[in-house]
């Protein structure tokens, strides 16, 4: 049972999330809401947000059991999986009943030596559920025993009374269950559908790629009522309080602009700033300042603690030495020339053939690689590449991340999250008029730029209908261009799917919206809308150039 976790104090900015989950089993009895389909980057901080919650709801009082289980660290082997599966949920639930957390921990001790206590307690019916096991075992039974395990939270619910809150960890690894040998039994992991459809036994489930996730779902009204809470990146100024907490425990004072920088580099990802001051204690750092983010940053990227997950993630999910260079390749090619997807001059360029092109697409969509959208991946394929296809030295890797990184400073990134409240448009609008008067953006333009923005939000916030009520703002501003992206949750469009219609036509009708995407188009250079796992991301351009006086100008 993950009692453990950082401590509660810092663990920041995901009250809400945490509120509404810890509500969740009252709201699933009473028919208010659903299963939740936890989604957010790697790294955003999934696991440690069950990792909390399980912590609150088994201390807070006796009306609702949790049960943790992560599929990273379980065996996939069927059979070996519902004995684990149901002995933990055995343990973490006399724990929960006796308070006493090192029940659930104690790995050692087998679940027959677990009766006089089930006994003593009442549990009788727990005792009746693992004998029933037991003769599924004995029977060869594989689906009995798997659907005995996975059905057990659903029937302590009903037989003992209190709601089952169960958090599956890592659930996109369930799709690998087998009998003997990988990909014998596609259809074991749908056996938990059951178990979700119990209003006492709400189930939040998470992992990575989301897209492994929504695959899951064999029953599309089980996938129609499941929530969709997306955990979005940590605030400039909460990802900056995170990272100066981390330093101030290692004894390492830090610059609060050094923090604010770096913060903005990573896009406020929780376990990217847990690695770089993992990288600033090894390099014995006594202060963190701005001279000190390149250094730590590129070497955590190349050698660090990043560098080996991000490894361990590819080493997983592409086993094939062979393919895992050639996806290597494709990755690198996207860095460099983004836009070419024709499979023939791609099979050309890496000298691959088409099967192996087509396996090699597969795998990067599997792994949720092909929109990662996440420039520290990006610079961390680029690292493997220059040292896995380039053969070069790590002084040559380093040097040339850093002059990369100078480049890339270059530019003001800015990015917060906005709740989908009255007049949230204009916070947004007011956010981007400060960018513009640091760019010395002329007025009338500033105006025309806020208005698109404000146009993009309110379509936004009508055309969400997801628990998420946020909106995340980033804008990338340069001397030639600034780009604003808006993303949000709910229902996907196209701008091919929106039908112009005359203005003559709207005034004769009388409408008084409808307007945002002519005005926007006619105000941006460029407008990009596109679906990124479960939301949509709109994407606005405008070059502009400073012109002598200082000024700028359309």
């Amino acid at each position: 049972m993950p009692l453990g976790g950082i401590p509660e104090k810092e663990f920041v900015n995901r009250e809400e999330e945490l509120c509404f989950l810890r509500r969740l089993a009252g709201l699933r009895r009473d028919g208010l809401a659903a299963n939740v389909l936890l989604l957010g980057g790697r790294g955003s901080g999934k696991t440690e947000l069950l990792k909390q919650l399980c912590r609150e709801v088994f201390w807070e009082g006796r009306e609702v059991v949790p049960f943790y289980y992560s599929f990273r660290t379980a065996a996939l082997k069927s059979a070996t999986f519902a004995k684990d599966y149901f002995t933990r949920f055995v343990k973490q639930y006399i724990a929960f009943v006796k308070k006493e957390p090192l029940l659930a921990d104690d790995a050692g001790t087998p679940l027959r030596r677990l009766a006089p206590l089930l006994s003593s307690e009442g549990l009788q019916w727990l005792i009746d559920a693992a004998d029933e096991l037991e003769e599924h075992t004995d029977g060869g039974d594989l689906y009995g025993q798997v659907l005995s395990a996975i059905s057990a939270p659903a029937a302590a619910a009903k037989r003992g009374g209190r709601p089952v809150l169960v958090m599956l960890d890592d659930f996109s690894a369930s799709g690998r269950l087998y009998e003997a040998r990988q990909g014998d039994s596609p259809g074991l992991v749908s056996l938990f559908e059951e178990s979700m459809n119990n209003r006492l036994c709400p189930h939040i489930i998470t992992g990575s790629p989301a897209a492994g996730l929504e695959a899951i779902f064999s029953d599309p009204a089980l996938r129609r009522e499941t929530e969709r809470m997306r955990l979005l990146p940590l605030p400039e100024d909460a990802a900056c309080d995170y990272f100066t907490g981390l330093l101030r425990k290692m004894q390492i004072p830090c610059e609060r602009r050094a923090a604010l920088l770096l913060a903005g580099r990573v896009r406020g990802n929780p376990l990217y700033l847990r690695n770089m001051a993992k990288a600033a204690s090894k390099m014995k750092k006594k202060v963190f300042g701005e001279d000190d983010i390149s250094e730590c940053y590129c070497s955590d990227i190349a050698f660090g603690e990043t560098a080996f997950y991000w490894t361990s993630v590819l080493a997983e999910g592409i086993p094939s030495r062979g393919l895992a260079r050639t996806v290597l390749k494709l990755l690198m090619l996207r860095l460099d020339k983004p836009g070419m997807e024709n499979a023939e001059r791609l099979s050309r360029v890496l000298g691959v053939r088409d099967a192996d092109l087509g396996t090699t697409l597969d795998l990067i969509e599997a792994n949720g690689l092909g929109l990662c959208d996440d420039p520290v991946f990006d610079d961390f394929v680029r690292a493997l590449f220059m040292k896995q296809i380039e053969g070069r030295s790590d002084d040559d890797i380093r040097e040339a991340l850093g002059k990369r990184f100078g480049e890339q400073t270059d530019d003001s990134r800015f990015e917060m999250v906005i709740p989908m409240t009255d007049q949230a448009e204009l916070v947004a609008a007011r956010a981007v008029e400060q960018i513009g008067r640091n760019l010395s953006l002329d007025q009338d333009l500033l105006n025309s730029i806020q208005l698109a923005l404000v146009e993009t939000c309110i379509n936004a916030m009508e055309h969400s209908g997801s628990y998420e009520r946020k909106i995340r703002l980033s804008v990338v501003s340069s001397a030639e261009r600034l780009e604003i992206a808006i993303e949000s949750p709910g229902r996907h469009f196209s701008l091919d799917s929106l039908k112009e219609t005359p203005v003559e036509e709207k005034l004769a009708a009388g409408k008084k919206r409808g307007w945002g995407f002519t005005l926007i188009r006619k105000t941006m250079d460029d407008v990009r809308v596109e679906r990124v796992n479960d939301r949509t991301r709109v994407t606005l351009v405008k070059n502009i150039r400073l012109v002598r006086d200082g000024k700028a100008l359309k």
